[in-house]
C-alpha cells in the first residue's frame, strides 16, 4: 500500500479523478445515470447483460467463466435480500445446466466419455491434423498444444522420391516452421514425426505421433493443406466453477425449513453436482504427506497433460467439496479438502501480516520446469520453470474456497487463517483509493478489466469492510457497464456485503 495512503482515506476517499485514462471495458454513455454498484437495481443491470449472451454450452468456457459466476451470484443476492425471485431465477438456470451435459447432448469427450459434465474445447485444448500416406489411411497426427488451435495448417508441397515439404502454422504465432524433405519412413533420418518433435518449443507446441500399427516406408502423401480440428476435453476446474453454486444451493435450500418447497428440486441439484464432481475422481493424487492435487492425465489433448495443476484449478473443485462435506457430512469430501489445504501450505508465504503465493505449487513440474527427456507431458513436452505470483482474478477462485472452508468449519491450520488473506487483499492488493494491483503481491499494473474481479474477493468483507469499500471504488472509476458472469457476481457481493449477507450464508 502507498504509505502516503491511510485507511481513513481509503475508508472515505472519493472515486473521482483519472477515470479516462481507464480503458479495456464498455463504459456508461455521458448521458446515463450511473449505476449504484451496491444496488438491486445494478444487479439487475447486470443480469440483463449477462443473459444476453444466451449460453448454451461450455465449448467455448462460456459455463465456467460466465454461468458459474452468474449463478454464485443469484445466491448472494438471495443471501443479501432473502428475495427468492433471485432463487427462482437461479432454478432456471440450473436446469438448463442439467439438460446441457455432454450426456443429456449425446456428445463425447476425447476418451469417448459422455459424462454428466460440460466438456470444452476451442483454446483451451489441442487441435489434431491427421496427414494421410499415399494410400490415403491415417498416418500421421500434427497437435498443437496452444490457443486457436483449430486454425492450425499442416501443408505438404514437393512431394517427390519419398519425400515432402511440410509447413506448420498456427495464427497465434507468427512464426512459420519448415521442414523440408521429410519422410513418413520411422528408419529415415528426415523422419517427419522426430522432426516435428524436434521443432517444439514452450512457444511453438507442435508434435506429431505415428498412428500406424507397423510404422514403414510407403508412398508420400499427396500434396495439399491438413486442417486441424480442437479437441474436446473436460476440465476439473470448470467442472468446479459449474457445480459450485449447484451444492451451494443445494445446501443452503436442504438446510432451511422456510425453502421446504424448494427441497424435491434441491437434491436434483445436489445429484448432479455429486455426479460432476465424480467424473474427476481418476485425477486425484494423495500424497504421504497428507496432501494431494488434481493432476491432468498424461495424454489428454490439452496443454500441460500428465502434470500438477495449478492451485485455483484443483481448489475451484475444492469449494465444491466443501459444500457436499456440508451437505451430506460425508468424511470423504472434508480428507479432501484437508488435502488441499495442506498442498496449498506448501506456497503461502507471510510477507508482513499477508499471504503472497504462487500460481503454480512449488513442488509441481511446472514450477520446477521440466526437460523433455523426463517424459511427463505428450501435448507440452518440455517447459521452463514458471514461478510468477498468483494474480488477483485466479486468486479469487482459492480465496472463495478458503473461506468456504473457514465457513464449513473445516481447519486447514496456516491455510485456513481467515485474517492473513484479508490482509493479503487489504494490504497488498489495494494501490490507491480507487486503483487495485494485478498481483497478490503489490506488483502489476491492473487493467479495468481485470481490476473489476477485485469485487470476487467480496466473501472476505464479512472480515474487514474495506474490501468492499475498495471494490466499490474501483466499479465507480471503472464506470462498468456489466455484461459478464464475473460482473454480476462482483456487484452481487458488493450488494452482499453491503447488506451484511454473512448473517444469512
Amino acid at each position: 500500500m502507498n504509505p502516503a495512503l491511510n485507511r481513513r482515506t481509503l475508508l472515505l476517499g472519493s472515486a473521482a479523478g483519472g477515470l479516462a485514462a481507464w480503458a479495456g471495458l464498455p463504459a456508461l454513455s455521458a448521458s446515463a445515470d450511473p449505476l449504484v454498484y451496491d444496488s438491486p437495481e445494478a444487479f439487475d443491470v447486470a443480469q440483463a447483460g449477462y443473459l444476453a449472451s444466451n449460453a448454451q454450452d461450455n465449448e467455448a468456457g462460456l459455463y465456467a467463466w460466465g454461468e458459474s459466476y452468474f449463478l454464485l451470484s443469484l445466491l448472494r443476492m438471495y443471501e443479501a435480500y432473502q428475495d427468492e425471485r433471485y432463487l427462482r431465477t437461479f432454478e432456471d438456470r440450473a436446469r438448463h445446466l442439467m439438460k446441457t451435459t455432454d450426456h443429456a447432448r449425446h456428445v463425447k469427450d476425447y476418451a469417448g466419455r459422455s459424462g454428466k459434465v460440460w466438456r470444452t474445447a476451442g483454446n483451451y485444448t489441442a487441435g489434431h491434423g491427421v496427414l494421410p500416406d499415399g494410400n490415403g489411411k491415417p498416418a500421421i497426427q500434427f497437435r498443437w498444444a496452444g490457443t486457436r488451435s483449430a486454425e492450425s495448417t499442416a501443408e505438404v508441397s514437393n512431394v517427390a522420391d519419398g519425400t515432402f515439404d511440410l509447413v506448420l502454422r498456427n495464427p497465434a504465432t507468427t512464426a512459420v516452421v519448415t521442414l523440408p524433405a521429410v519422410s513418413l519412413d520411422p528408419a529415415s533420418p528426415t523422419y517427419v514425426v522426430t522432426a516435428v518433435n524436434n521443432a517444439y518449443t514452450a512457444a511453438l507446441r507442435w508434435t506429431a505421433v505415428d498412428l500406424r500399427a507397423t510404422p514403414a516406408a510407403v508412398t508420400g502423401p499427396a500434396a495439399g493443406t491438413v486442417a486441424f480440428q480442437s479437441q474436446y476435453y473436460v476440465f476439473a476446474v470448470h467442472t468446479g466453477m459449474i457445480a459450485f453454486p449447484l451444492a451451494r444451493y443445494a445446501r443452503m435450500v436442504l438446510g432451511s425449513s422456510k425453502l421446504r418447497r424448494h427441497h424435491g428440486f434441491a437434491r436434483e441439484v445436489l445429484d448432479a453436482a455429486t455426479e460432476a464432481v465424480a467424473f474427476h475422481d481418476g485425477e486425484w493424487v494423495s500424497r504421504p504427506d497428507g496432501s494431494g492435487d488434481y493432476v491432468w492425465p498424461k495424454g489428454a489433448p490439452i496443454p500441460f497433460d500428465g502434470t500438477v495443476q495449478p492451485y485455483n484449478q484443483s481448489q475451484g473443485i475444492g469449494q465444491v467439496l466443501v459444500e457436499l462435506f456440508r451437505v451430506t457430512k460425508q468424511p470423504r469430501y472434508r480428507t479432501r479438502v484437508l488435502q488441499m489445504l495442506k498442498a496449498y501450505e506448501s506456497a503461502l508465504r507471510l510477507v508482513g501480516d499477508a499471504y503472497v503465493w504462487t500460481y503454480w505449487p512449488p513442488y509441481s513440474e511446472l514450477y520446477a520446469g521440466y526437460a523433455k527427456t523426463a517424459e511427463i507431458s505428450e501435448y507440452t513436452p518440455s517447459y521452463p520453470a514458471s514461478k510468477q505470483i498468483e494474480d488477483l482474478s485466479h486468486a479469487a477462485i482459492s480465496t472463495e474456497f478458503v473461506h468456504a472452508a473457514y465457513d464449513a468449519g473445516i481447519d486447514g491450520g496456516p491455510a485456513t487463517d481467515i485474517q492473513k488473506f484479508t490482509h493479503t487483499f487489504t494490504q497488498k492488493l489495494v494501490r490507491s483509493a480507487n486503483e487495485v494491483w494485478y498481483r497478490i503481491d503489490g506488483t502489476g499494473d491492473a487493467v479495468p478489466a481485470n481490476a473489476v474481479q477485485c469485487a470476487r474477493w467480496g466473501a472476505y468483507a464479512e472480515q474487514d469492510l474495506l474490501v468492499y469499500q475498495q471494490s466499490l471504488r474501483v466499479y465507480d472509476a471503472a464506470q462498468l457497464v456489466p455484461v459478464q458472469g464475473s460482473h454480476a457476481l462482483g456487484i452481487a457481493y458488493l450488494n452482499w456485503a453491503k447488506n451484511s449477507g454473512w448473517r444469512n450464508k
